[in-house]
């Protein structure tokens, strides 16, 4: 990119040197187009959308273009600049021949200044246009490497609060992976229940039951008994001073997720969808087990 934008390569240069990128992270289109620019272009129309996006068109309408390779296509440019160079000076015309071979002269450069145009024209469109692919190329490459990142850093976070709270849940998560790698549909119930016993087995680390109930300011007042399992998490988020917009959403993500991994919708939910389903409950489960009490004593 940065050769592009300083203009240090040739089109021809850019191409071959993008050629290698192409080939490196395996984009197809790119290797197409420039397979075409090394090359020359077919004449049977199979690269018809290449040919407008390289500037190619001498006549649309009659479907004449350019199909030259870009280096020859330079190459002419570059003979073309030369002699258009040469002929600045103006001819040493004399006699009864003087005006007509001074027309021509002066028709002889305009005729070379245009098809010098015009293979700088496809040459800088070239550029453009493999510009345009790398640049994709790098904000998709720099958005995995940071999605990489992130998804690492969360999930080591996330593994080391869910063995702090329960010895068997990384266990449970193996399982579930394991049940839903397989693609047997009797998985898909196995492992929305292996979910729904992980948000149990949560609830009971960070929020133990107890009989008397848990008032959230002058919000509610929850029961937080044994089966009161998403009150329990609420409670936790409350304990742990979440702004009330966030203990909302997660309160909605959790009743939402523990309700379709419940025994009567097992049916309904597609091996996609539990896979989903199970990568939902990871995430909020390792929010919730993630956050800091406000304060000090138990809940």
């Amino acid at each position: 990119m940065t050769d592009i934008e300083l203009k240090r390569l040739k089109a021809s240069e850019v191409v071959l040197k993008a050629s290698r990128l192409a080939r490196l992270v395996g984009h197809t289109e790119l290797t197409e187009f420039l397979g075409f620019e090394r090359s020359g272009y077919p004449t049977d129309g199979s690269a018809r959308e290449w040919v407008g996006r390289a500037g190619r068109w001498a006549d649309k309408e009659e479907e004449k273009f350019y199909t030259s390779s870009i280096a020859k296509i330079e190459a002419n440019a570059e003979s073309n600049q030369r002699a258009i160079d040469a002929m600045q000076g103006g001819g040493n015309y004399s006699g009864d021949m003087a005006l007509v071979a001074s027309g021509n002269h002066d028709k002889r450069i305009i005729n070379l200044s245009k098809a010098l145009s015009t293979a700088n024209g496809v040459c800088g469109q070239v550029v453009a246009t493999v510009y345009d692919m790398v640049t994709e190329i790098y904000h998709e490459l720099l958005f995995s490497a940071l999605q990489a990142s992130l998804f690492a850093d969360t999930q080591k976070l996330i593994d080391g609060s869910l063995a702090a709270a329960s010895g068997t849940a990384l266990d449970k998560i193996e399982r579930v992976s394991d049940r839903l790698r397989d693609g047997d549909p009797e998985s898909v119930s196995q492992a929305l229940t292996t979910c729904r016993r992980l948000i149990d087995s949560c609830a009971d680390y960070v929020f133990p039951a107890r009989d008397e109930p848990y008032a959230i300011g002058a919000e509610a007042t929850l029961k937080v008994g044994p089966q009161q399992v998403l009150n329990r998490l609420q409670a936790h988020t409350h304990v742990c001073g979440a702004s009330k917009s966030r203990r909302d959403r997660l309160r909605r993500t959790l009743s939402d997720l523990y309700e379709r991994c419940s025994a009567g919708t097992h049916a309904e939910v597609t091996i996609g969808e539990a896979r989903f389903v199970f990568l939902q409950t990871y995430i909020a489960l390792g929010e919730i087990l993630t956050l800091s009490p406000s304060h000090d004593g138990e809940p």
